[in-house]
């Protein structure tokens, strides 16, 4: 019973992450899909090229961005940078460091200030200030792991350009935007109601001010502004991978604008754990289905094993067991057993327990459990049958209202006729139901208790005839060697006590007396 609801758990848990995650993924990329005609073709650029007329103005100024720590460039990163300078001598050039693009916000955004000074990782503020100034100046911005291939010229008749990215969305290590456009100043007044830490490096950056939260801005953008016949792409128009290069193939971008290098110097340890979750994802989500899959197959054939523990007044009793296998004793306690030292001998078992097939083992109870109705609960609420449902073999009556309830099941039968439809009345169909267990009630023998015969009260062996499986055990037939091991040495000491079973004539006395005598004697039972 524990191993199933072991792997009933595990396979709800499995089965809510696989559906969570495919309902997150599912939603992301359709909030973020990007519409066909917003992608940039190649037709619109060699018009761009082509248009000597100039009947396509130039929206954005030309103008590189770029971001650093200092005004000292790093080596490696210096000569792509220039390269693009090169390329493009007509175009200006900022470069923003920290300490100046600190003082820009301070000066300009005082608003943000505060939300600049409290980022917790420098690539946020690098990420910010991206923002505000294509705002304020207009221009391209351009990563410093980023190289040009092409002069941006065709590029500029376009008031937005996002380059795509994968798996969805947009990136924001390359953008344009003419000065002053709506959708960078929601860009930068959304900036405050994304600051959330996300515990992690990677998703904390991606959410707050990175690709993820330029791709929920383009998002709400594309829903609050739709195309239109004048531009059916949008104000907002995307890069696809043919003209931007990135994660593509030489043969699928030969003619990129730019070439990629692939700095990620913000990266963190985390970013490692994403980068194999983006490769090996789906893979995992294929193996968790499958493995959900046989797990309820399972369950689904897997035979029901009833619980053999009694339960008294709605908890589970584990009673201790001697277990004879191989020859040998075993105290049973349930989770473990515990073997009896020094005896190998094979006595018969002395209190035979029903079972439904035979095996090369056999369980003694060490104690019975006798039903007390003076003191004990009612049967809905005790139960020593291996289904939880109250025993009454050989029980003379049951409880009161039980028997109220056959008493009234006469008359109306000796009045009406009996109904054939309506079942017998038995304790059990007080409760149909098994109740809830509320715990485990754990007994152990006390046979390293230091008593002496003297101090043992003398007491009479009188159980209720609903134990019958003790009752009509005879104490003549049971001799020293028949009991466990344990109970060998104390024999003698139960028998004085009058604690062994009783003869049959003394047990048939006693199913046949009155009510008030099982009443009576019940009260002195164990």
């Amino acid at each position: 019973m524990f191993r199933r609801r072991t792997l009933y758990t595990l396979l709800c848990l499995l089965a809510t992450v696989l559906v969570s995650t495919v309902v997150v993924l599912s939603s992301i990329s359709y909030y973020l899909s990007i519409d066909y005609p917003a992608y940039i073709t190649e037709a619109e650029v060699n018009h761009a090229l082509n248009d000597s007329q100039h009947t396509l103005p130039e929206r954005i100024p030309r103008i590189i961005h770029q971001t650093w720590k200092s005004d000292t460039l790093p080596v490696k990163w210096a000569n792509i940078s220039q390269e693009c300078r090169d390329m493009m001598p007509d175009y200006d050039y900022k470069l923003w460091t920290d300490d100046g693009a600190r003082d820009f916000i301070a000066e300009h955004y005082s608003w943000f200030l505060d939300t600049f000074d409290g980022y917790k990782y420098p690539i946020q503020r690098a990420d910010a200030i991206r923002y505000f100034v294509l705002y304020h100046y207009g221009g391209i911005y351009i990563d410093l792991d980023i190289g040009c291939l092409r002069p941006l010229d065709s590029l500029l008749v376009h008031p937005v350009i996002l380059p795509r990215t994968i798996p969805v969305g947009v990136s924001n290590d390359l953008m344009f935007s003419e000065k002053g456009h709506p959708f960078m100043a929601q860009t930068i007044h959304s900036l405050m109601s994304f600051d959330y830490n996300w515990v992690l490096n990677y998703p904390t950056v991606m959410f707050s001010t990175g690709p993820m939260f330029l791709s929920a801005q383009y998002g709400a953008w594309t829903s609050n502004h739709p195309a239109t016949p004048e531009q059916p792409g949008g104000e907002v128009r995307i890069l696809p991978k043919s003209l931007y290069g990135k994660n593509a193939k030489p043969d699928e971008a030969p003619h990129s604008f730019f070439s990629h290098f692939y700095g990620s110097s913000w990266h963190a340890d985390d970013a490692a754990f994403i980068g194999f979750l983006g490769k090996w994802g789906k893979g995992l989500m294929w193996v968790g289905l499958v493995v959900l899959v046989g797990g309820l197959i399972r369950l689904a054939f897997a035979p029901r094993q009833k619980s053999r523990l009694p339960r008294i007044a709605g908890y589970d009793v584990l009673m201790p067991r001697w277990t004879q296998k191989n020859g040998r004793w075993y105290l049973d306690l349930g989770w473990f057993a515990l073997p009896a030292s020094g005896i190998t001998t094979t006595p018969p078992s002395p209190i035979t327990l029903p079972s439904e097939s035979v095996s090369d083992e056999e369980d003694v109870q060490l104690l019975p459990i006798y039903d007390s109705r003076s003191t004990s609960p009612t049967p809905s609420d005790i139960s020593l049958g291996v289904d939880g449902v109250a025993s009454t073999h050989g029980a003379p009556g049951g409880s009161m209202l039980d028997r109220v309830r056959r008493a009234g099941n006469h008359v109306m039968s000796s009045v009406f006729g009996p109904e054939d439809s309506e079942p017998p009345s038995t304790p059990s169909r007080s409760r149909r139901r098994r109740l809830r267990s509320r715990g485990v009630l754990f007994f152990l023998p006390a046979f390293l208790s230091p008593e002496t015969p003297d101090q043992v009260p003398a007491m009479p062996f009188s159980p209720h005839a609903r134990t019958s499986s003790y009752s009509h055990v005879r104490a003549s037939h049971l001799p020293a060697t028949a009991y466990p091991p344990e109970k060998q040495r104390y024999a003698e000491d139960l028998e004085r006590a009058g604690l062994l079973p009783v003869a049959d004539n003394a047990v048939h006395g006693r199913a046949g007396s009155s009510f008030s005598d099982a009443e009576s004697s019940s009260s002195t039972a164990c």
